[in-house]
């Protein structure tokens, strides 16, 4: 039985922070309705695609975030809404929302009204800046939380500037991080029978992702500068390089690594160079070894330096784009991709990445019902509710 089987768990959320949180769940066997509003349903339905799929409401964005989930559609603003959340939330293991705060409450459906009815709801709200605070109602979206937490200021190259990444680095970590709190108060619910309020920020998040350099800076007033594609350790083997044909990264972490790089690289006699003898004199004189590696790396392709390094004890890996990656054949030995099946308009045997870890029994699913269409299972799910409609 996966971790999750049985639970109810009710999806107000929208964009993909939320979706991202509430489909760890649904992965695990539970119950996710997701609740949109009629018509167009969540905004991500239509955004980061092309018009056609736009259109059609299939933005992959949008579906590869609710693979397993039920749909619902609902007007929160209507007192008809109002009664069926209410019904919804009253018998719920899991309510998730990310309103901008306030507006559950004026919907009614926050985490004092549902416990009311449900004291042992396990309650999780996620946010740009948090449920308390001065910076509370921000509206907040992942380019922004980059600029903001100063994210971009340790991103790009001197010559251009700060830089923001090219993914949804933020929402994402903060749907996993969300999932994470979730399973921790159903744990801790299943020890003391309590439910339990969880506030989930995307700033908090972000200055999570970047706890070593802001462990540096609390430290001792460090702040890096923009180093572009070298390394932060300073290390003439460490870095972005050019190849024949493309781009190699080196992470020589250690003096051993890097040793190694020079020897396999065909520089051994350097090592006895004052300059380069040791981690401080190749720091020092990083510029010069730099003008001595760069050359060597030119010579050949990226697959035969792999196939030099590797061996040598040097960590190295090809700059690939994301259609390589998600082409390696490592990804089906480990499970990680989830078979969608068919999708209205797009066909058959659509794929999505499913849960970044395994089990050895009873771990993530690997085949899900597609994503709903809006309202999809509307009838299903008020007929569960006891509520008859026209």
């Amino acid at each position: 039985m996966r971790a999750f089987k049985g639970l109810r768990v009710i999806d107000f959320t929208r964009a993909l922070s939320g979706p991202v949180s509430t489909q760890m769940l649904a992965l695990l066997d539970a119950d996710v309705i997701k609740v949109e509003a009629p018509g167009e349903g969540d905004q991500m339905r239509g955004a980061l695609t092309s018009p056609e799929l736009a259109a059609k409401r299939l933005s992959p964005s949008f579906l590869t975030g609710n693979l397993g989930k039920r749909s619902l559609a609902l007007d929160l603003t209507t007192d008809h809404g109002k009664d069926v959340a209410a019904a919804l939330v009253a018998n719920a293991d899991v309510v998730v929302e990310n309103f901008v705060p306030g507006t559950a409450g004026q919907l009614g459906i926050d985490y004092d009204s549902v416990r009311k009815n449900n004291p042992s709801v396990i309650y999780c709200s996620i946010s740009g800046y948090g449920q308390c605070g001065p910076r509370k109602s921000e509206r907040a979206y992942d380019s922004a939380i980059q600029a903001d937490s100063g994210m971009m200021s340790l991103t790009g190259h001197p010559e251009t500037g700060p830089t923001r990444s090219g993914f949804m680095l933020v929402d994402v970590a903060t749907g996993i991080s969300a999932s994470f709190a979730i399973a921790a108060a159903l744990y801790r619910r299943a020890i003391t029978g309590e439910g339990q309020y969880l506030d989930v920020a995307m700033f908090d998040t972000a200055l999570q992702l970047m706890c070593c350099q802001g462990a540096d800076y609390l430290v001792r007033g460090a702040l890096p500068p923009l180093l572009g594609n070298d390394s932060p350790i300073s290390q003439p083997t460490s870095g972005t390089f050019r190849t024949a044909d493309g781009l190699i990264l080196l992470a020589t972490l250690t003096a051993r690594q890097q040793e190694n790089a020079f020897k396999a690289l065909g520089l051994a006699e350097q090592l006895n160079d004052p300059r380069f003898c040791t981690e401080a004199a190749r720091q020092t004189n990083l510029t010069a070894a730099r003008a001595l590696i760069e050359p060597v790396l030119e010579t050949r392709n990226t697959r035969d330096w792999l196939d030099i390094l590797k061996p040598s004890g040097v960590p190295a890996q090809a700059v690939r784009d994301l259609a390589q990656a998600l082409n390696d054949p490592q990804l089906e030995h480990r499970g990680v991709m989830v078979d969608a099946g068919a999708v209205d308009g797009l066909g058959e045997g659509i794929r999505f990445l499913g849960a970044p870890f395994t089990a050895s029994e009873d771990g993530p699913r690997q085949q899900a019902s597609p994503p709903a269409g809006v309202g999809q299972h509307t009838a299903e799910i008020l007929k569960e509710l006891g509520i008859v409609t026209d």
